[in-house]
């Protein structure tokens, strides 16, 4: 469900991106150079962040996949303890001599512990599993809402790019313009002197 959401946050993120693109229109190239520059930071600084998430959800991956491991032979073990208290029992029930009494009584104590120790650890890393989860969800979100931040900052930027170039175009026209008004007033000055 979290990444049915998440896909359509994206999707109705980076539609309404490409449903509000303007017409370029003229900008002060050097402050549009500036904030390309400036957004073009901000995306390597996203994409940074994004790679440390990647790794970090990579690391608790591992963890996880550690853990679970740790279960898996932790449970095995425990079947086998519970063997091994049952037999312990049965022999107990039977057994009339003090001292084995004793060490069977022994054995099944170190049995309980053990037994209790496993099921502790188990519990411990199933919550570091369930953490580690967590955390990588919370990363997946962090690393989508930064593609969508740096998706943003590309189609400004090549607004910003379609506006420098019709402004440097516009400039250039308007620069063809003054020249040529440059040339015939000259002209007329000249003929004016004659």
């Amino acid at each position: 469900m979290k990444n049915l959401l998440l896909s359509l946050f994206l999707f109705i993120g980076t539609f309404s991106l490409f449903s509000q693109t303007a017409t370029p229109h003229y900008v002060v190239v050097d402050d549009a150079q500036a904030e390309i520059t400036m957004l073009n930071s901000r995306n390597q600084e996203m994409e940074r962040a994004s790679a440390v998430l990647e790794d970090e959800n990579r690391s608790l991956e591992a963890e996880i996949i550690s853990g679970e491991k740790f279960i898996i032979r932790a449970n095995a073990m425990i079947d086998q303890i519970s063997a091994s208290a049952g037999e312990l029992y049965t022999l107990m029930q039977s057994v009339r001599d003090p001292a084995t009494k004793r060490d069977l009584q022994e054995r099944i104590n170190a049995n309980r512990q053990s037994r209790y120790d496993l099921e502790n650890r188990k519990r411990r890393e199933n919550e570091t599993i369930n953490q580690a989860r967590g955390q990588i969800e919370s990363n997946r979100r962090k690393i989508a809402v930064n593609r969508v931040r740096g998706n943003a900052n590309d189609q400004r930027n090549e607004f910003l790019q379609a506006c420098i170039d019709l402004s440097i175009s516009e400039n250039r026209d308007v620069g063809s313009v003054l020249d040529n008004a440059d040339r015939v007033r000259q002209e007329v000055e000249r003929l004016l002197n004659q």
